[in-house]
């Protein structure tokens, strides 16, 4: 079929045989999607919501570096899939998170992003995190380099009446002119270019700053689904249901669209001692946010070490609890559970801390997570 990429492994255990096949249980949505796309349509979106270890920190040796965004398990789950005859692509980022704290900046995190002069990770904080921003008369750039050639990129950018126009460059071009001094909102815009395998830029031109969110870089003819890590270190429930502004997460969610939310959202809550009545409301906003456009699935995180001084496992269980609670409450899909997937309590051989997994323990969500969106 013209425009459509056909993996290698579509034939193996598991994989993808057809447009008409694809039907994953309890998840129609993700399926009509995933159809769609094979039949030639616009390419499937599977957002991923978390924290740090959505993000990624502890998948490499440094913590965050070098590139932990490279391990996180959206990223193998992006690679696990195509592997597994669904053309997948997470080429794409959703926010900063947490991971401007590492050593060397977030770049050192995820090298696909640079922040050149007068750009920085600002401490406002949008979809996935905290925002880049591009102060006024900056004269840099910030850049994506993808993992391959493309000829679109969807700028994910937020608006506000006190904001400034901005330019999206390949090649030394411009190829789009975009004002964001407009209501308040997150906004995507799809910039159009010829086919490169350079940075995508984007710079300043006039007004006020500017702000990013990020962007998904692709190739027209050929779809791919997208894998897009919105992992926040740090990040709450709470977090990704305020509303005080509409580019936050909550009111960006409706613009990303994505046909498949996976939500693991568990960790600071335990560790921070939410109360369970109050997480349980919260979580069910979130979800109710995210099914206005597509299927949700729930994950519960891998158990935390109380003897390192992290949430006594009773108090992990019942946060636990409080998510299949939830699914059950929604009619979704039943989580995936994090304790059963780590052996029912701290697994020191798949952790990197007494919170965080490893590149062993990413690796076991990522599949996880494959063996529940995929036939």
């Amino acid at each position: 079929m013209p425009g459509v990429e056909v993996g290698a492994a579509s034939a193996a255990p598991g994989g993808v045989l057809g447009a008409a096949r694809f039907a994953v249980p309890d998840l129609p949505a993700w399926s009509a999607a995933v159809r769609t796309m094979q039949a030639g349509g616009r390419e499937a979106r599977l957002l991923c919501i978390g924290d740090s270890v959505t993000q990624g920190f502890g998948g490499v040796a440094g913590g965050w570096t070098p590139n932990a965004r490279a391990g996180a398990w959206p990223e193998r789950l992006a690679a696990a899939m195509s592997g597994r005859g669904l053309p997948t692509s997470a080429a794409c980022v959703a926010g900063a998170g947490a991971a401007d704290g590492a050593s060397g900046g977030y770049g050192a995190y995820d090298p696909r992003v640079t922040l050149g002069s007068g750009w920085s990770v600002n401490a406002l904080a949008g979809l996935g995190g905290r925002l880049f921003s591009g102060a006024a008369s900056s004269a840099g750039s910030w850049s994506f380099q993808s993992d391959g050639a493309v000829d679109r990129f969807d700028l994910w950018a937020v608006t506000n009446t006190a904001l400034g126009v901005l330019t999206v460059e390949t090649d030394g071009a411009v190829r789009a002119t975009v004002n964001t001094t407009k209501a308040a909102s997150m906004e995507i815009t799809t910039v159009a270019f010829p086919e490169t395998s350079g940075p995508v830029s984007v710079r300043w031109a006039s007004g006020g700053a500017v702000f990013v969110v990020g962007g998904v870089a692709w190739r027209s003819e050929v779809k791919r689904a997208r894998v897009i890590n919105a992992g926040w270190g740090g990040a709450r429930v709470a977090d990704w249901i305020t509303t005080d502004q509409p580019y936050r997460a909550y009111g960006a969610l409706p613009v990303a669209a994505p046909d498949l939310t996976v939500i693991g959202l568990t960790i600071n809550d335990w560790n921070a001692g939410t109360a369970v009545a109050t997480y349980r409301t919260q979580l069910g906003q979130l979800v109710d946010r995210a099914a206005a456009t597509g299927d949700v699935l729930l994950m519960t995180g891998c158990p935390s070490d109380p003897s390192q001084g992290k949430a006594s496992y009773a108090v992990q269980t019942a946060i636990r609890d409080a998510v299949f609670e939830v699914a059950t409450a929604k009619g979704l899909a039943a989580p995936i559970d994090g304790a059963a997937l780590f052996g029912g309590a701290f697994a020191g051989g798949l952790m990197f801390d007494a919170v965080h997994p490893n590149a062993a323990g990413q690796a076991r969500i990522a599949e996880a997570v494959r063996a529940r969106a995929m036939i």
